[in-house]
């Protein structure tokens, strides 16, 4: 009899170990791969652990790379998910509450020759724009009750303007994202996340710096322009004759 305790025990173990262990690695592959194939970009996670006696999930360091642009453009921090750990092996992952905890973003920007923005950003709300357009080739639904986004900041940079200036943005909250028929699209509520922030970059930062530089060039007088030329030619006027002597002589 003891025996045949000590077999359950072990498998109970074993099992166990298969779950709590294999099961993690299995879901943050998938997790990884989702998401990278959503934002059309590299995604990487650090560490996720699954608690499924307690119905908790947590991840720490969520990273997100650049898209035609060096370096990561997202990190995240800790993210903390209270959900029904039966249902992680269903069709429907039904997920409680997700809190994510200290985002920073790097926001690179610059001028084009038409003083167009063009930043780091574009190349993933287009690809999550597509995204929206097309439907899921996976057959694995979620939901999530209460979405909480906190501390939260953007590092918004450019070389050309002279700009290094980092925004704290406000908490967010949501209710019901997911990719099910009763749930708000989680793509169309990233794409918003990502407006919020960046129109507030640009109200707090591009308004004041950019427009400062688009002044300095619309505060140019032609007119002054011509006059300084005029008045350097006639200053000039000897060394200017003399050169086009010793031309002439050339020719």
């Amino acid at each position: 009899m003891k025996k045949v305790f000590s077999i359950i025990i072990l498998i109970s173990v074993l099992i166990y170990f298969l779950v709590e262990f294999v099961g993690d690695g299995i879901i943050k592959r998938s997790l990884e791969s989702n998401l990278s194939t959503t934002l059309g970009t590299d995604v990487k996670i650090q560490s996720l652990e699954v608690k499924y006696l307690g119905g908790g999930a947590e991840i720490e360091k969520l990273e997100i790379q650049n898209k035609n642009f060096p370096g990561k453009l997202l990190i995240i921090d800790e993210v903390f998910a209270k959900l029904n750990t039966s249902s992680i092996f269903s069709d429907k992952i039904e997920i409680d509450q997700i809190i994510i905890d200290g985002i920073n973003i790097n926001y690179f920007f610059t001028l084009n020759k038409s003083l167009k923005v063009e930043d780091n950003v574009k190349p993933l709300k287009e690809n999550i724009s597509k995204g929206n357009n097309s439907s899921s080739s996976s057959s694995k639904e979620f939901i999530i009750k209460k979405l909480n986004i906190k501390n939260a900041k953007i590092s918004a940079n450019s070389e050309k303007l002279n700009i290094n200036q980092q925004i704290s943005l406000k908490d967010m909250s949501f209710e019901n994202v997911g990719n099910t028929k009763d749930s708000k699209d989680y793509k169309t509520v990233l794409k918003d996340i990502f407006d919020k922030a960046f129109k507030s970059v640009k109200n707090k930062v591009l308004s004041g710096n950019v427009g400062n530089t688009l002044d300095k060039i619309k505060s140019i007088d032609e007119e002054k322009i011509k006059e300084k030329i005029k008045k350097e030619l006639y200053e000039n006027k000897d060394k200017v004759k003399d050169k086009l002597k010793k031309l002439l002589k050339k020719d």
